[in-house]
């Protein structure tokens, strides 16, 4: 299963961006293999958050890790607010608790 974490930075070590649409990096991780990918968030600048929804969908991913409500039924939310954990520690809790 791969979940998408917003983050600050790219990489597992960057802090963990609980403001779902206006997160500058995207870390994908995925749970089999433990392998992760960064890219730039395609709502950063626009701060739309459908611009971020149509991008998940497109690439299907639909487990997702926010602070915030996302208002769209195709994904799976897992709701962190502490901002000041880094994406690794977001996994881990994620992991916890499912």
């Amino acid at each position: 299963m791969k979940l998408l974490i917003p983050a600050r930075g790219e990489f597992m070590s960057s802090k963990y961006c609980p403001d779902f649409e206006e997160c500058e990096y995207l870390i994908i991780y995925d749970t089999k293999t433990k392998q992760y990918a960064s890219r730039k968030s395609p709502s950063f600048y626009t701060k739309n958050p459908d611009d971020l929804i149509n991008f998940l969908k497109a690439v299907y991913i639909k487990n997702v890790i926010t602070g915030k409500d996302i208002n769209e039924k195709y994904f799976k939310i897992f709701k962190v607010a502490d901002k000041d954990l880094t994406v690794e520690e977001v996994i881990m809790k994620y992991k916890e608790e499912n």
